[in-house]
């Protein structure tokens, strides 16, 4: 009971008072832990005293004298252990302190410090080393090393930054509002980086374009001759830019080489092609070349996938060109100037048809589907699908939007809309006059819009998309998400680098034909049409896409694209039909009046520049774009408006000297060689403008 009030005397209040009163104390002793433990000494002490006094006065003063003795002890225990304590604690903070400064000094890393003012209180000895100039220790940072001030000044409280100093890189870190500095040498470490980069392999793919049309009617002579052309002239190419070469097939060949090889393949813009090109030209045998060359990728056989995809890229495209790609960064092309040469063999066409057939035999229903905003071509070429589609007996529909089609498309659908409901009637007709119970099978109307698409697609649907092989710009973007696994694309422009989500099951993309209504005519052209013959309108409409394309059969027109109309108008074909699809509101001319008026023609290159308050229509745009290459000394022209749904469109045309497709793939746009256009997400036609003369400017400079 006694020990316990005792305990409760010794508060924390009435030790803080003690504490106060006897402030001279040994530091050890105003330890709170130390305090209590005297107390439960004294308690005890006082405890035993009174217990003591029963067996007399003799045992009590022993037990006093006990008491003192120990307390002596134990004050000397505690007073050598304080002082033991504080000496090891001095001599090892001494010692980590001799041990900070020495790994400080010693460190791999560049250590400065500076004082509030900017002068160098120390730098380790790394840093000196580097510095080369050991007083620098109290200057000013700007005086010492006006350099390493402004990477510091630029870089003061971010994350590392690597620079280039002293003939070294260094990963830089600027701590305590810029009065810690930290550089870390990568000087070794970007040298064998280097090393590592210039000993990674590109692998590359060469196709001869044109070469089996070419050697079909060559006698053995002149095959020999051309292969011993072709090969003699890669040969010295690779020896050039040290380049291991190899002959694969009769118009392939593959290669190989370190990165530094491509650098200076790409400094010299591949003039191999040019050579080729040229001195083939020369022997009346045109060929060309196609190249694909993937880099970047550890894995050979993936390596190797790519350098494939990318020479598909490069004849996807026309040929002629070079298409080089990593599977992180966009494809750079060099070369594509000239037009792709027409193949004369059928063989591929016929083969398609067979294709396509087959595809036909084992679907449910067909979904025909062209650009945005769509033309005449992707019209009739939609058409034309849709015929092929009733002659394999299967229900077939064309997603489009009624409610937004240019002028001629309006007037077709119309016209077709008639000749359905002209042919339902006499199939009625018929059907009254049989005996047959059965209800006519009449001909549904073939222009849905994609909600109800969707509505009726299942996991057997087909979707062709026609006249576009880019996702971004098809007219039914939900739908071709939906069948995606089910898709064929027929088309006549250049490849542009957007893919699809999968691979299409059937991709036909020709460059040399004259549009895609002359495709799928030929396509037509291998089905029996006996049972159901096109129609005059269908026949009108592909004829119209042809002749569109072609500018009246003045541009980009072969023998099969003659070959395509001599067809459609056998089948039916009305050029007065079709001059009535084409006549012009005197509100358009007056437009189109007004657009020529604003023509700036700078050297070679004319450009239209219309009002940021107008909307203009994107066919009136493109239809004064090909008017403008009319004028003498113009080779490309360019007609920037804005579009009705607030975008700012670039129509671009060229008679084949300035590719005006890579000008516009430069600004997100595409298309081929002669003919392209862009969309740009802006409501600034004169921003436009200013990146669009970038661009051009950049391409006359690299032409140089």
């Amino acid at each position: 009971m006694f020990l316990k009030k005792g305990l409760k005397f010794l508060d924390r209040d009435k030790i803080r008072f003690l504490m106060k009163k006897y402030s001279n104390l040994p530091a050890f002793i105003k330890n709170y832990r130390v305090i209590y433990l005297i107390g439960i000494f004294l308690l005890l002490a006082i405890s035993g005293f009174v217990f003591s006094l029963r067996f007399g006065p003799i045992i009590s003063v022993i037990w006093v004298a006990f008491v003192i003795l120990a307390a002596l002890l134990l004050y000397s225990l505690i007073s050598s252990l304080g002082v033991d304590f504080q000496t090891y604690m001095t001599n090892l903070y001494g010692r980590v302190s001799i041990s900070q400064t020495s790994a400080l000094d010693q460190m791999p890393i560049g250590v400065m410090l500076l004082n509030s003012n900017g002068e160098i209180e120390w730098v380790n000895e790394n840093l000196l080393n580097v510095i080369g100039d050991r007083s620098v220790i109290g200057k000013n940072i700007k005086d010492a090393d006006p350099e390493l001030n402004q990477f510091v000044q630029a870089n003061k409280d971010s994350g590392p930054a690597e620079i280039s100093w002293r003939d070294g890189k260094f990963s830089l870190q600027v701590q305590g509002n810029g009065r810690a500095i930290f550089l870390l040498d990568l000087t070794d470490v970007s040298k064998y980086e280097l090393l590592y980069q210039n000993d990674r392999l590109f692998y590359g793919l060469i196709n001869v374009d044109n070469y089996e049309e070419v050697i079909q009617d060559a006698t053995d002579s002149d095959s020999s001759r051309l292969i011993a052309f072709i090969s003699g002239r890669l040969d010295n190419w690779a020896k050039k830019y040290h380049l291991f070469l190899r002959r694969i097939s009769a118009d392939r060949y593959l290669f190989f080489g370190r990165l530094p090889n491509l650098k200076q393949l790409e400094d010299d813009r591949f003039s191999i092609l040019d050579e080729i090109r040229e001195e083939s030209l020369k022997q009346n045998m045109p060929l060309s070349l196609s190249v694909g060359i993937a880099y970047g990728i550890s894995d050979l056989n993936n390596l190797a996938d790519l350098a494939h995809r990318n020479l598909d890229l490069a004849l996807g495209r026309g040929g002629d060109q070079v298409v080089i790609r990593d599977n992180e960064n966009p494809a750079i092309y060099y070369g594509g100037t000239s037009n792709p040469m027409a193949k004369r063999t059928r063989v591929r066409a016929r083969m398609i048809d067979q294709a396509l057939s087959d595809l036909l035999n084992n679907t449910d229903v067909v979904f025909i589907c062209g650009h945005q905003n769509p033309d005449m071509d992707s019209l009739g070429a939609a058409l034309g699908i849709w015929r092929m589609s009733r002659l394999h007996d299967l229900p077939a529909y064309i997603v489009i939007d009624e409610q937004n089609l240019q002028r001629d498309v309006k007037l077709v659908t119309t016209k077709f809309s008639e000749e359905i409901a002209a042919a339902n009637a006499k199939i009625k007709e018929q059907a009254a006059a049989s005996d047959d119970n059965q209800p006519p099978k009449l001909i549904e109307y073939p222009f849905i819009s994609e909600k109800k698409a969707m509505a009726l697609a299942s996991d057997q649907s087909l979707l062709v998309l026609v006249d576009h092989s880019r996702p971004t710009i098809s007219a039914a973007g939900q739908l071709l998400d939906r069948l995606k696994s089910s898709l064929v694309v027929i088309d006549h422009h250049r490849i542009a680098d957007e893919g699809f989500a999968e691979k299409p099951l059937l991709f036909y993309v020709e460059q040399y034909a004259s549009s895609t209504s002359e495709l799928v005519t030929e396509l037509l052209g291998y089905e029996d049409r006996r049972k159901s013959p096109l129609t005059k309108v269908e026949a009108t409409a592909l004829l119209g896409g042809i002749q569109l394309d072609t500018k009246g059969f003045t541009a980009h027109s072969g023998s099969r694209t003659f070959d395509a109309a001599s067809f459609l108008r056998a089948a039916g074909a009305d050029t007065q039909l079709l001059r009535s699809f084409g006549k012009e509101s005197k509100e358009d001319l007056l437009v189109k009046a007004h657009l020529l008026e604003l023509t700036d023609l700078n050297e070679n290159i004319a450009t239209v520049v219309g009002e940021n308050e107008i909307d203009y229509n994107s066919v009136l745009a493109a239809q004064v774009a090909d008017e403008l290459l009319k004028i003498q000394g113009a080779s490309a022209s360019f007609v920037i408006t804005r579009r009705p749904d607030k975008k700012v469109g670039v129509s671009a045309r060229s008679d084949g000297s300035v590719n005006v497709q890579l000008i516009m793939e430069k600004i997100g746009g595409g298309g081929s060689l002669s003919n392209a256009a862009a969309q740009i997400e802006t409501d600034n036609i004169v921003e436009v403008k200013q990146q669009l003369e970038k661009v051009i400017f950049d391409s006359s400079d690299e032409k140089k």
